[in-house]
């Protein structure tokens, strides 16, 4: 059974993100872990009060967690009721991005799943910073952004972005392969930047995903750099109609550059279809 992991502070960006994966697999079960950190609220209100008055103030915001934990996993339920889906809801106090970290390396995640915009549009608690940190640490875990309100599209066309300058093997590329079979998908590989100005090293990388990617409908495109990266990748899945956004993170690829401009900002608040990093270390 899959293992999800969906961070929420209960708002309607992150219900989306909630709806969607239950959408997106939807031809099995899955374990469905829903955590909610409050952390930010304790320290906010928690500050200037003693211990005494600071434990009961934890001790509140945990109840109201679990009731709004309850309440979200019955509408979901309702929701997406033609699959039998495992729900469970964790609250706690700590930060989102340790709490992330801690659950994917002892529950065995499959993807951690996140809004683009929580409640009050404060991006730091679902997107942004926090997220980029939790890119930046996850290993062999995926991270799937998807954009505030956005409707559920079979991914029939994934756009996965890259300079060339690395090449990874589709073991390392197995949640993208994961789609592309189930939905019988088009996978557009889009490299900013004209093909003539490839270096060796990048036109050997790029012939041989041509080989490996083969098997599957595939499609290779060489698009002009505009204002930035992100601009350029926004333009192209506007025009070209796709339906997921495909990014690899390594602290060498061009990717690290999107986050410096950042990419989650550019791409993660303001794209109209998800985004689906995947970390891969050396």
């Amino acid at each position: 059974m899959k293992k999800i992991l969906v961070p929420t502070d209960f708002s309607k960006n992150a219900y989306a993100a909630l709806f969607y994966v239950t959408k997106l697999f939807s031809d099995e079960a899955l374990q469905i872990t829903i955590l909610h950190s409050f952390g930010e609220e304790v320290n906010k209100l928690t500050s200037r009060v003693d211990i005494g008055r600071s434990e009961n103030i934890i001790e509140k915001l945990y109840r109201q967690s679990e009731e709004d934990g309850i309440r979200l996993v019955h509408k979901i339920k309702l929701d997406s009721s033609k699959v039998a889906h495992n729900f469970e809801v964790i609250s706690t106090p700590a930060t989102l991005s340790k709490t992330i970290n801690k659950l994917v390396s002892t529950e065995g995640i499959d993807i951690v799943v996140m809004g683009s915009k929580g409640r009050t549009g404060a991006e730091e608690v679902l997107v942004g910073s926090t997220t980029v940190k939790i890119t930046q640490t996850l290993e062999g875990c995926p991270l799937l952004i998807v954009p505030r309100e956005v409707d559920f599209v079979i991914p029939t066309n994934i756009a996965f972005a890259s300079d060339y300058n690395d090449f990874y093997q589709l073991s390392k590329l197995r949640p993208i392969i994961r789609l592309v079979r189930q939905y019988n998908s088009t996978i557009h590989l889009v490299h900013v930047g004209a093909e003539g100005e490839l270096n060796y090293k990048q036109q050997q990388n790029l012939e041989q995903y041509r080989n490996d990617l083969s098997e599957y409908d595939t499609e290779f495109h060489f698009i002009p750099k505009m204002a930035n990266i992100s601009k350029s990748l926004h333009d192209f899945i506007d025009t070209k109609r796709m339906d997921l956004l495909a990014l690899v993170y390594h602290k060498h690829a061009f990717l690290k550059k999107l986050f410096r401009e950042p990419v989650v900002s550019r791409v993660g608040k303001h794209a109209h279809v998800p985004t689906l990093v995947i970390p891969i270390k050396n």
